[in-house]
């Protein structure tokens, strides 16, 4: 089983992975290579370094790959889910809403 952390930050990643390991789960990831904005060669390290710390391990992805920001954004449409149009920071949102 996998453990998927969905939110944007480093911390996110290790909460997921803390509870990866206390719910004794095979591995831990996260979406946040799917965003055009993430750079997947540094998320991926900090899974790596994360697997060591908890144990578990860490599922190395870059789903922006083969249009997989594409495909996320027209399933989102297809399904009518919420796409959040900031990333989490305050900064963006601040920007997000002087530009609103």
């Amino acid at each position: 089983e996998i453990l998927i952390g969905l939110v944007g930050s480093e911390m996110c990643i290790e909460t997921a992975a803390e509870k990866a390991a206390a719910l004794k789960k095979d591995y831990f990831a996260t979406t946040l290579s799917v965003s055009p904005l993430k750079n997947a060669a540094a998320l991926n390290e900090t899974g790596a370094e994360l697997e060591k710390k908890y144990g578990v391990k860490y599922l190395t992805a870059d789903f922006k790959k083969r249009d997989g920001y594409l495909d996320s954004v027209r399933t989102s449409k297809e399904l009518g889910l919420y796409r959040q149009h900031y990333c989490g920071c305050e900064y963006s949102l601040n920007k997000t809403v002087k530009e609103e």
